[in-house]
C-alpha cells in the first residue's frame, strides 16, 4: 500500500509538487492550429487535384489515340487486302508509315505538354505547401515561446491547507 513517502505510479499530483508544469490549455494554440491545418490541408488537396485532373486528361488523350490507330490500321490492313499490283501495296505502306509516324510524334508532344502543364501546376502547388510549413514553423515557435514564458514566471505560492495543518500536528 502506497504511503506519502512512497506514492504509487498513478499518482501524479505527488510527482507535480517540486517539479513545475506550464499552464497548457485545451484552447491555447485552437485558433493559429486551425488556420494552419487548414491551410496545410488545403494545399494538399490542391495538389492531389491537380494531378488526379491531370493524369485523367493525359489517360484520356491516350486512349483516344490508341482508339485512333487501332482504327487505322485496321484501315490499313483492309487496304492491302484491295490492293492487287505490288506498287500499290508499296504505296499503301509507304502513306500508313509516313502517316503514323507523324501522328505518334504529335502526340508523344501534345503528351510532354500536358506533362510540363502538370509539373508546373503541382510545383506551384508545392511552393504553396512549402510557405504553408514555414508559417507553421513560425507560429509553433512563437506559441512554444509563449508558453515557455508562461511557465518561466513565477507560480503563485500555494498555502498550506489541511493536509499541512495535519502534519504539523
Amino acid at each position: 500500500m502506497p504511503t506519502k513517502r512512497n506514492p504509487s505510479a498513478f499518482e501524479f499530483p505527488a510527482f507535480q509538487v517540486d517539479w513545475p508544469m506550464p499552464t497548457f490549455s485545451n484552447w491555447a494554440f485552437a485558433q493559429p492550429e486551425d488556420r494552419v491545418e487548414d491551410k496545410t490541408v488545403t494545399s494538399l488537396q490542391k495538389m492531389g487535384t491537380t494531378m488526379w485532373s491531370h493524369a485523367e486528361k493525359a489517360f484520356d488523350d491516350h486512349m483516344e489515340f490508341v482508339s485512333h490507330r487501332l482504327h487505322e490500321d485496321f484501315e490499313c490492313a483492309k487496304s492491302l487486302s484491295q490492293c492487287v499490283a505490288p506498287e500499290q501495296t508499296v504505296e499503301t505502306l509507304q502513306a500508313f508509315y509516313s502517316k503514323m509516324a507523324t501522328e505518334y510524334q504529335e502526340h508523344f508532344e501534345k503528351q510532354a505538354a500536358l506533362f510540363r502543364n502538370s509539373y508546373s501546376e503541382n510545383a506551384a502547388a508545392v511552393e504553396e505547401l512549402n510557405e504553408t510549413a514555414m508559417e507553421n514553423v513560425s507560429e509553433m515557435t512563437r506559441a512554444a515561446e509563449e508558453s515557455l514564458q508562461a511557465t518561466n514566471s513565477p507560480a503563485p505560492k500555494k498555502r498550506p491547507g489541511r493536509s499541512a495543518a495535519k502534519k504539523a500536528e
